[in-house]
């Protein structure tokens, strides 16, 4: 089935067109058509769509075409993650198609150890990180055999810091991966907290740090090949209607709205 990927939820603004062919217990292998990665602190929503659009046409593939769609669902930048995820479930309406929703933090942790974990050995260790502000990340703790994918700690802000002493802690930590965006000048406010948090990924002496940028370019593939491996059931019909970003912390809006409506 040809299936079309995007995910909005970081600086990267990734998408990628590719065919999954049916394997052994639900899991099947990608051949990549195409795929585009830009880096931009904003404009996701002015750059998204023609992006889609111009992967189709460059591989001749009418949108009535695709068997499926999947997106990268967050956590990540509220506004950018709403972008993703509301156009892929317009197209998926307008189409009649399913979509695989699919955690951007685990889609980065895929695009940073790509290759097949050896037979023998512990699972190997990636933890992904994306700056929360105030020296705090969305992170999550994954772990990679031969048999598929593990989460050991889901999706959550703490300080990095905190993520730092939980990698740290894992069997394994010592060959495994951090995937960050605190790269140096990278958008957002808070440059010192910034640092600070960078820091205290880089001093953990523990793993091998890589900076998104670095993984960019696989971002968009990593989201076909973990729709490919049958580990997440896609969502279709009136389901998709249930089909919404994954936050992790409340929107500050609603938040002090809720704490204006408590405090009345």
């Amino acid at each position: 089935m040809v299936v079309l990927a995007a995910d909005t939820a970081t600086e990267v603004m990734a998408a990628a067109l590719g065919r999954i062919a049916a394997g052994e217990e639900g899991a099947g292998g990608v051949d990549l058509m195409a795929a585009t990665a830009l880096l931009v602190a904003r404009g996701h929503s002015r750059l998204l769509q023609p992006s889609l659009a111009g992967l189709l046409q460059a591989c001749g593939v009418a949108p009535a075409a695709l068997s499926a769609l999947a997106v990268g669902v967050g956590p990540g930048s509220y506004t950018g993650v709403r972008i993703g995820v509301a156009t892929v479930k317009a197209m998926a309406f307008a189409l009649g198609v399913p979509v695989y929703p699919l955690s951007t933090l685990w889609a980065l942790a895929e695009a940073a150890v790509p290759g097949a974990v050896r037979a023998a050995g512990e699972p190997l260790l990636v933890m992904p990180l994306l700056y929360a502000r105030r020296q705090r990340a969305y992170g999550a703790l994954f772990a990679k055999s031969r048999a598929g994918w593990r989460c050991l700690a889901p999706a959550a802000v703490r300080p990095v810091s905190e993520w730092v002493a939980a990698f740290q802690a894992q069997p394994g930590s010592a060959a495994g991966v951090v995937v960050h965006d605190l790269a140096p000048g990278a958008p957002g406010s808070g440059a010192g907290d910034r640092d600070a948090a960078r820091a205290a990924v880089m001093s953990a002496r523990a793993g091998r740090t890589v900076d998104i940028q670095a993984v960019a370019g696989d971002l968009g593939p990593a989201l076909l090949r973990l729709a490919a491996c049958g580990q997440v059931a896609p969502v279709f019909g009136e389901a998709l209607h249930g089909l919404v970003p994954e936050y992790v912390l409340p929107v500050e809006a609603e938040a002090k709205l809720n704490d204006r409506g408590g405090a009345g």
